[in-house]
């Protein structure tokens, strides 16, 4: 969403508009937003018309009710909000399945990492990660995730080769059919891929949720102090 209409649906709903039908005039919505009274009239139809209001024209301007798409927007904006000051510990994250390089099963498969798995998570991971691509409008949460203060997992030397530290923070993976509670995204210090996150677990998860590419998951996880 355009940012001048999330500020024009934030002001409808702290006008109440969530809870009840509010009379709002354009030149009203201009004032408040500071802008000219045709931009405050045409976000109003721009909202109507992506299905985020209702509008009922009534004397002296309309009736708006706030719809639950748009609901859903400013329950987003609220989250990352809670993300940024710290209120919130637990996100929702959706993503499809995607082949990653082999790269991850190949650095948690070493025993450098593995030890510390088995002593932060109580459990070793299948040597393989569960690549999800998450939704470009999920950016702003893998971002106040990689921020938390995840489970450090310290970098290492092992025959001449450095292996970097990494944080993993647990989490639940599920699908419309299954849930899967031994999870953790792991989340290395360097990564080039913001929108990729790797989940492993003590299972094959691609195996027990019998998963092919372009499924569709959700990951709860959680922000919580360890």
């Amino acid at each position: 969403m355009k940012p001048t209409l999330l500020s024009a649906l934030k002001f409808l709903a702290l006008q109440g508009g969530i809870r009840h039908p509010v009379h709002i005039s354009s030149i009203k919505l201009s004032k408040n937003l500071g802008i000219s009274q045709q931009s405050a009239s045409r976000y109003l139809i721009e909202l109507v018309e992506g299905g985020y209001l209702d509008r009922r024209l009534a004397q002296g301007g309309q009736v708006v009710t706030i719809l639950e798409k748009g609901i859903l927007i400013l329950r987003r904006e609220f989250s990352e909000y809670s993300l940024m000051f710290g209120t919130q510990r637990e996100i929702e994250m959706e993503g499809i399945l995607e082949t990653g390089l082999g790269e991850g099963g190949y650095y948690i498969s070493q025993k450098g990492y593995m030890h510390q798995f088995q002593e932060k998570l109580g459990w070793e991971p299948f040597e393989g990660t569960f690549n999800l691509r998450l939704n470009e409008d999920e950016v702003p949460k893998i971002e106040a995730m990689r921020a938390a203060e995840g489970m450090l997992i310290n970098g290492f030397e092992q025959e001449g080769r450095t292996f970097g530290k990494a944080w993993v923070f647990e989490c639940i993976l599920k699908n419309e059919s299954k849930t899967i509670e031994n999870c953790a995204i792991i989340s290395p210090k360097r990564t080039h891929y913001k929108r990729v996150v790797e989940v492993i677990s003590p299972v094959f998860l691609r195996k027990e949720f019998n998963a092919e590419d372009g499924g569709n998951f959700t990951i709860c996880v959680n922000l919580g102090d360890i």
